[in-house]
């Protein structure tokens, strides 16, 4: 019975050494070179070459194995073991993986131990670019052959170029106007005077125009990429064009004998809609977009047909379509048609006939 206690006190005192040895790396791993050591592509060759120390203060245990395994296609293993200093070079070998017993490794623990491992490979051609590719894993497996898994080791490299992080759908744009306090449209909508940051615009092209009085307008486009773009204008002062004194018997080209008003420049591509209404005071909506209240100068529009609303209490809506011309402004001026009140239908009237047939009827009685 005594001989059965001491049995079980040394089986769980063995027991418990395992689970600590098993708890430390019996290897570790050091003097790795990949090449090349640029970038790998898929379908490249590659040497792998590093260097695994088998006694890392404690010899390598006898009932373990050491092995490598590696994703490189036709992979070949060239390897040496050494000890204190003597090498043994052993014959080349294939295959995705390569084990090492541990009874060649174990040695006291004051010997030096090491495997000096070179690998030939070639990427697969299926690998994604900007991905790490696992090109060997070091690791220990127990007497039952099952990896140790606190114990691997992964030699990886980035394949292709790394992925660039996602671009942010929407921006923003710093605007700055020489002098300050212009009008400031994004794309057709009034935003606010300058100096001013606008955010949360869409990624893409976007036409900002300037307006101030006293000084041209100022147009360009700025092209949004998920970042702040900055946009400083200097806004030109409105040149008036000089008098001329009309010689005998000629007019000017107005036929007024005076020069006609500077008309502001007008982008490419874009021209105006001045709207006038009797009574002003009307919704302008071009193409669906509500653009002012009349009258109204709409700047920046593309040439060609718009579709134009005008809308308001009392009076019918009017519906037309306006061309717009490049480089200049197109005038509309309208009345709006009041709404006609609605007078009594027929069953009103039938009621109203009905009511003066009885009172008749009623007073012939009497």
């Amino acid at each position: 019975m005594i001989r059965i206690r001491r049995f079980l006190n040394l089986a769980i005192v063995c027991c418990s050494l395992i689970i600590v040895v098993h708890g430390v790396t019996a290897f570790s791993v050091g003097a790795v070179s990949v090449s090349p050591s640029g970038n790998l592509y898929p379908g490249d060759t590659v040497n792998v070459s590093y260097t695994v120390y088998a006694a890392s203060g404690a010899a390598f245990p006898s009932y373990d194995d050491l092995q490598f395994v590696t994703e490189l296609d036709d992979p070949s293993w060239l390897y040496s073991i050494s000890v204190n200093g003597v090498k043994n070079t052993r014959p080349v070998t294939d295959g995705k993986t390569l084990t090492i017993s541990g009874f060649e490794l174990a040695y006291k623990p004051q010997f030096e131990v090491d495997v000096q491992v070179t690998l030939r490979g070639t990427i697969p051609a299926g690998t994604v670019r900007g991905t790490n590719k696992t090109l060997v894993r070091i690791q220990e497996l127990d007497a039952r052959g099952y990896s140790i898994g606190y114990s691997a080791v992964n030699i990886d490299h980035l394949i292709g170029e790394p992925t660039p992080p996602p671009t942010p759908a929407y921006g923003s744009i710093t605007i700055t106007s020489s002098p300050s306090g212009a009008d400031i449209y994004v794309d057709n909508v009034y935003k606010g005077l300058s100096p001013g940051v606008f955010s949360a615009i869409q990624n893409g092209d976007h036409r900002v125009l300037m307006k101030m009085d006293g000084y041209l307008d100022y147009a360009r486009t700025v092209k949004v990429t998920g970042d702040n773009q900055s946009l400083h204008a200097v806004l030109n002062p409105k040149v008036s064009t000089p008098a001329t004194t009309p010689v005998p018997g000629q007019t000017s080209a107005a036929g007024t004998g005076s020069p006609s008003p500077t008309t502001p420049a007008q982008t490419p591509g874009y021209g105006s809609l001045s709207i006038t209404t009797t009574p002003p005071g009307a919704l302008i909506y071009v193409d669906g977009a509500m653009k002012g209240v009349s009258p109204a100068t709409i700047p920046m529009l593309p040439e060609g047909p718009h579709e134009v609303t005008l809308i308001m209490d009392g009076y019918q809506d009017l519906k037309t379509t306006i061309v717009i011309s490049e480089g200049s402004t197109s005038e509309y001026i309208t009345g709006l048609a009041k709404t006609t009140p609605k007078t009594p239908g027929f069953p009103a009237a039938t009621a109203v006939l009905t009511l003066g047939l009885f009172a008749l009827l009623r007073k012939t009685r009497d």
